[in-house]
């Protein structure tokens, strides 16, 4: 991965916009989160000239750019599993018969 997608990269998953499968430790684009998070978050360290995104020698607009076509890349659920992970600890879990008793 060259240095400007792992940058990208990095503010998805610091905004949780992208998270990692668990299981399989791929990336997928988390739907339910706002994705605005991470443009803004993208904008504010190149405007504060944070060294960690000097590789776009401030000009955000490539940096919202490249952020924006990773986003619209990374599929929607863990290309292994093929389904999204649950978002809760609980989600999916079966009581069984203790729940009807």
């Amino acid at each position: 991965m060259e240095k400007k997608q792992a940058i990208a990269v990095g503010i998805a998953l610091q905004t949780q916009v992208l998270k990692t499968c668990p299981v399989h430790h791929q990336l997928y684009f988390d739907d339910d989160v706002n994705p605005a998070s991470a443009f803004a978050l993208a904008v504010k360290l190149v405007r504060q000239h944070e060294p960690y995104v000097q590789e776009f020698h401030d000009d955000a607009h490539a940096l919202t750019d490249l952020l924006s076509n990773t986003l619209s890349t990374t599929p929607v659920c863990c290309p292994e599993c093929r389904v999204p992970p649950p978002t809760s600890a609980w989600a999916g879990v079966s009581l069984g018969s203790a729940a009807r008793d």
